[in-house]
């Protein structure tokens, strides 16, 4: 080994560590906004579900229900239930 080598694998484990870190952090956001992604999915079936049924209380529940942070809107078109639900990732 020369003597200008060392500690070069120091510095290769560290951002080895560092791009790792990155990656994980990466992942647990993804999969975070995903989770989130179906429970709006969810929310929104059971909001137009009890509109279409006329069930109001339901309805208030189902909204009740949506993560922290979403917001439902809830309209009727045409004869159908139109619902809507809006959740901002909000980075930091």
């Amino acid at each position: 080994m020369h003597r200008g080598d060392r500690g070069m694998v120091t510095v290769e484990t560290a951002f080895a560590t560092l791009f790792l870190a990155g990656a994980l952090a990466l992942a647990i956001l993804v999969g975070g906004a995903a989770f989130v992604l179906g429970q709006c999915q969810v929310t929104a079936n059971e909001v137009a579900r009890q509109s279409a049924r006329g069930d109001a209380a339901a309805v208030a529940r189902a909204t009740a229900d949506a993560p922290a942070g979403a917001q439902v809107v809830n309209r009727r078109e045409g004869g159908a239930s139109v619902v809507e639900v809006t959740w901002h990732l909000r980075l930091g």
